[in-house]
């Protein structure tokens, strides 16, 4: 689609304009790696094992977030659940302070779920990122802007391209010194046809054990109010993970 192929030529532009004189900056940044692993052996024989990332990384005007996950389990050595996603977003804050920390953002996500019926999902956005409650324990941010989605179905069906929007509300709390919460509901509408949306919630609470490690719980649901022929349209997973978190705060 024309739509589409603008809009993925502006998020590639946008990355490439990031001034080498930012890049050169002290960098404020952030790293962090979870791992989750189960295996049963005896009466079952069952695995499962999760990875997932995210680097976050500012400078004076301009940021980027890369994140990936992946998850895989097994049973009776027969694969019951296999699943990988990568994001990766640049924001540009404007000079203007007085626009109350308004960014423009650039991202561009892929996945890939053939137990959802998916071999592939790109998705190519330009958003505005607005904070909409920020206190010294509590953040709360949107990021709204339009998006265009490539999927290429399991087996033989035809590949579909879509040109849609992005809704998302996000979340960031500390209950206490040693806690994090965070909760993120994204919506996917597709403006050429009203019934076909996407629907992405995330939900994490992560206790700190020391500088450099933690426990996190999170729960995830996806839904698709018109999936792939022959897949349901909601999937949801629990993982546990033991978190590694480095970085460098700026002085």
């Amino acid at each position: 689609m024309r739509a589409g192929r603008v809009l993925g030529w502006v998020s590639l532009l946008g990355f490439l304009c990031v001034p080498v004189q930012a890049q050169k900056r002290d960098p404020n940044w952030d790293l962090k790696l979870g791992f989750s692993y189960l295996a049963t052996s005896g009466n079952t024989d069952t695995s499962s094992a999760g990875f997932d990332a995210r680097y976050v990384q500012d400078w004076k005007l301009w940021g980027l977030e890369a994140t990936a996950g992946a998850v895989r389990a097994t049973r009776n050595e027969r694969k019951t659940a296999e699943s990988y996603n990568a994001q990766v977003r640049g924001r540009r804050r404007f000079r203007d302070r007085t626009r109350d920390g308004t960014e423009l953002t650039f991202g561009a996500r892929a996945e890939r779920n053939r137990f959802a019926g998916i071999d592939s999902r790109t998705i190519l956005d330009t958003s505005l990122l607005r904070p909409l409650l920020q206190s010294a324990r509590w953040k709360l941010q949107s990021l709204t802007g339009l998006s265009w989605t490539r999927e290429d179905p399991r087996g033989r069906r035809r590949r579909k391209d879509s040109f849609g929007g992005l809704i998302q509300l996000q979340t960031n709390g500390k209950p206490s010194a040693t806690s994090e919460l965070t909760v993120q509901i994204t919506w996917y509408p597709n403006l050429e046809r009203r019934k076909d949306y996407r629907l992405h919630g995330q939900a994490s609470v992560q206790a700190q054990l020391n500088r450099h490690l933690g426990l996190r719980l999170s729960h995830d649901v996806k839904y698709d109010n018109e999936p792939v022929r022959g897949f349901e349209r909601m999937d949801a997973s629990t993982t546990v993970s033991l978190v590694v978190q480095l970085g460098r705060k700026r002085a």
